[in-house]
């Protein structure tokens, strides 16, 4: 069993001596990936004839992508130019038949207010048009007035409810009085908890 310090050799030595140095090849960007793919979810499929199985790459939304997605309630900006006070609605030719317009107003791309950007859409009347000649009519309103008619179709959803709630109370009174019948009772309440949220709730019209 070997005792004491142990010594390098000289071939040793010179080994580290004649070692090469470290010298910088380059820097490894912390970016790697594009921070637009970041979000990507990559999918696998499995193909039932072959048993192949094969990677799908599914993009982020466009509504988390591109900043001015969501900034309108229709997707008809990104077909024309208009004014910023104007609310647009893609109508049904068939409601207007039976309703009419009801203070909406076509949007004509003669009107110098207007920009179409897709030309393809334009009728021969000028109306922007999607899905074709039967398609649906773009139409436009003051955003001032479609804030004006929510606010009054929201008083008239609100008295209908108390008036509801109110009918209930009374019925609930007269069977407690009897006026049904000794054994007649009547239980319940308004099923105010089943509404849903009335911004989710747009007409197309």
């Amino acid at each position: 069993m070997p005792r004491g310090i142990p010594r390098l050799g000289s071939s040793i030595v010179e080994e580290l001596k004649n070692a090469p140095v470290a010298e910088e090849l380059g820097t490894i960007p912390t970016k790697v990936f594009d921070s637009s793919l970041l979000d990507e979810k990559i999918t696998t499929w499995k193909e039932p004839d072959t048993g192949v199985t094969i990677d799908m790459t599914e993009p982020p939304p466009p509504w988390e992508v591109l900043p001015n997605y969501g900034k309108h309630d229709t997707d008809a900006r990104r077909f024309v130019t208009v004014p910023d006070n104007w609310e647009l609605r893609w109508i049904n030719p068939r409601l207007i038949d039976q309703l009419g317009w009801r203070d909406w107003q076509p949007v004509m791309a003669s009107d110098s207010r207007v920009k179409v950007i897709v030309r393809q859409m334009i009728s021969p009347e000028n109306n922007v048009r999607r899905g074709g000649q039967g398609g649906d009519i773009l139409a436009w309103m003051f955003k001032s007035w479609v804030e004006s008619r929510s606010r009054i179709k929201a008083q008239r959803v609100e008295r209908q409810k108390m008036s509801s709630v109110e009918r209930m109370q009374v019925l609930k009174e007269a069977a407690s009085q009897g006026k049904f019948g000794r054994h007649v009772r009547i239980e319940g309440h308004h099923p105010t908890h089943t509404q849903g949220e009335g911004s989710s709730m747009k007409e197309d019209i």
